[in-house]
């Protein structure tokens, strides 16, 4: 069953994104179940935001979660999770193109 999505789309020029990343932080203290995407084109960066997940959604964030904790505990490292969601980011591209 899909739950209500509520959503917010900022613009700020990228020197203002910059001197305000407080605004960020904000929106991800306003609720447990927030999702942030940054977009950036040209010297204009938007900030997009969503409170709300489907219960498929729910299950692949629990799914991820677990697997991340399991490779915690084989010695997974903060630089090892950062070179795959950049592998991951990059891929993902691919099909948004």
């Amino acid at each position: 069953m899909e739950k209500m999505i509520e959503h917010s789309v900022e613009k700020f020029s990228f020197d203002d994104f910059k001197s305000h990343l407080q605004l960020v932080v904000d929106a991800l203290a306003e609720s447990n179940d927030v999702s942030i995407m940054l977009k950036r084109q040209g010297n204009h960066v938007f900030v997009f935001y969503q409170r709300k997940y489907s219960d498929e959604v729910n299950e692949i964030l629990e799914e991820c979660e677990h697997e991340y904790q399991r490779r915690l505990k084989e010695g997974y490292t903060r630089e090892q999770a950062f070179q795959d969601f950049m592998e991951a980011q990059q891929e993902i591209s691919k099909y948004l193109q």
